[in-house]
């Protein structure tokens, strides 16, 4: 086997050394993107891309976590568990949410790389997906611009002196923050898987003709977008704890495990942001002033000042 140089494979290292010699950097950049990042002192290094396969086997709990059968404890209800809190029997969900985890930073470590071989400082509108493979296997991706600081000494707060930040904005939105104080620090992710075994009130709502609320699965999915924002909150922690944290990203599926006879409802919710912090000293930009418009038409120069559009000066 070929190894590996600097974190990334052989195919995505040849690819970043095709990108440098042909002295043309690739972007997925709309134009409007493209002339945002320019104006914010950026300018594109070329596409970069990151991937993890990892096999995911479910290793939850048994029965909602709580062996119960029968649905529930003497026709009692069960409870929502979740692997993002301290109760017990939510352990049996760490090492699948662990492999999730691992899979997303391992996708977005390796993009950070071929950003940092291009000699990169940041990446901007990194888009992140999963997808299955084979069997058990799931590719996760992120794909995104790199960019480069035009003058590093005008703007040390978006040079990659202390690593290649990255961000899931779209180059507009990047260059709107960079241009109002803030700069990108990086990409974070949250996770939780939540459960509820069917019990006798879920079997009963789901399959009613009635137009009423399945509370089983209302709660079961509330739970789970609840814990994978406070993950996402901590991860962003943990870059900074004096920043601002943007959700670029939310996605909830459901799925269903046989539990003997039985079943356990899931859901699991991934949440994606990104973290800015705020520049010291740096000057925000002044909202431009209106600029008075006057139709060049006969029926424009009869009409009155006061009736002028407007539209805004350009900077």
């Amino acid at each position: 086997m070929t190894p590996w140089i600097d974190g990334l494979p052989p195919a995505a290292t040849a690819r970043v050394q095709r990108q440098r010699a042909s002295g043309t950097a690739g972007s997925l950049l709309s134009v409007p993107a493209a002339a945002g990042v320019r104006a914010a002192g950026l300018v594109p290094a070329g596409e970069v891309f990151g991937c993890y396969v990892v096999n995911l086997g479910w290793s939850g709990g048994f029965c909602g976590g709580y062996g119960l059968g029968q649905g529930g404890l003497f026709g009692a209800q069960t409870p929502v568990v979740s692997s993002s809190s301290t109760n017990r029997y939510a352990g049996g969900y760490g090492p699948f949410t662990r492999a999730v985890e691992t899979a997303w930073q391992g996708a977005l470590d390796r993009l950070l790389a071929e950003a940092r071989a291009l000699g990169a400082d940041g990446v901007v509108g990194v888009r992140t997906s999963r997808r299955h493979v084979d069997g058990n296997a799931h590719e996760f991706s992120a794909l995104g611009t790199a960019v480069r600081v035009l003058d590093p000494a005008a703007a040390p707060h978006l040079s990659g002196r202390q690593g290649v930040w990255s961000a899931g904005l779209s180059g507009e939105d990047c260059a709107a923050a960079i241009l109002s104080g803030f700069a990108p620090r990086g990409l974070v992710f949250g996770m939780t898987v939540t459960t509820k075994h069917e019990d006798w009130l879920l079997r009963q709502q789901r399959s009613s003709w009635q137009n009423t609320e399945v509370t089983g699965l209302s709660e079961l999915l509330l739970t789970a977008r609840s814990g994978a924002r406070q993950r996402l909150a901590a991860a962003a922690e943990g870059i900074t704890r004096r920043g601002d944290l943007v959700v670029t990203e939310t996605r909830v599926r459901q799925f269903e495990v046989a539990c003997g006879q039985e079943r356990d409802v899931n859901a699991e919710a991934t949440f994606v942001g990104t973290v800015l912090t705020e520049v010291p000293g740096r000057a925000r930009t002044a909202a431009p002033r209106p600029l008075p418009v006057l139709p060049l038409s006969d029926d424009g120069l009869r009409r009155s000042p006061s009736r002028t559009s407007t539209r805004r000066a350009p900077r």
